[in-house]
């Protein structure tokens, strides 16, 4: 049985390297736990891209995560996140600090969903015996665990969720960047 323990979207629309983004998660993803760093390990079950005429695209990337929590032998983490970059995503060149640098233009929407599976290796499910007892075990015993591994989930979802915003460096809850304006606009009261 998988509960959902947390559900979010961010979206970001300007100029950046998309490319940077995804090694970034790529690597936090590899150093959190979600794989063991060899490609064959990581679940990007898809990654398409659509070209329109004129040179505009559209792409599409899922990742399919899952790790054990301590070992767990019961609780597992699924995590899936969907990437959608909508025209007009293009590639395009700019200037900072005397390098030129290859990024895009696009309008990225990244969701994703949190869920919390309880015996995942189907233990209790399949067993002749257990299965009869399996609801007693989930509503009594396991209930307050549960609480737990869900609290602790919806905990990595949402720094995940910062870790995205820092990397497009917005103010959490606000979609546009803010850095440079300051608290008062120039030519505030007093000037």
């Amino acid at each position: 049985m998988a509960m959902l323990a947390a559900k979010w979207r961010v979206k970001y629309k300007g100029v950046f390297d998309i490319k940077a983004l995804y090694e970034y998660l790529y690597y936090w993803s590899q150093e959190d736990g979600w794989f063991s760093g060899k490609d064959p390990d990581f679940n990007e079950v898809f990654h398409g891209q659509h070209e329109f005429p004129g040179g505009a695209k559209e792409l599409w990337i899922w990742w399919r995560l899952d790790k054990v929590p301590n070992d767990s032998s019961y609780f597992k983490y699924e995590l899936d996140i969907d990437w959608h970059a909508v025209p007009p995503f293009k590639d395009t060149e700019i200037v900072h600090q005397g390098r030129k640098l290859k990024v895009v233009t696009c309008d990225l929407e990244i969701q994703v969903h949190a869920r919390v599976v309880t015996d995942y290796k189907g233990i209790w499910g399949n067993h002749w015996l257990l299965k009869h007892f399996e609801t007693f075990y989930w509503k009594v015993l396991m209930k307050q665990q549960f609480e737990k591994q869900k609290v602790e989930l919806y905990r990595e979802a949402y720094r995940l969720q910062d870790i995205i915003k820092d990397y497009w460096r917005l103010y959490k809850g606000v979609e546009e960047d803010q850095a440079e304006a300051g608290f008062w606009p120039p030519g505030s009261i007093g000037e």
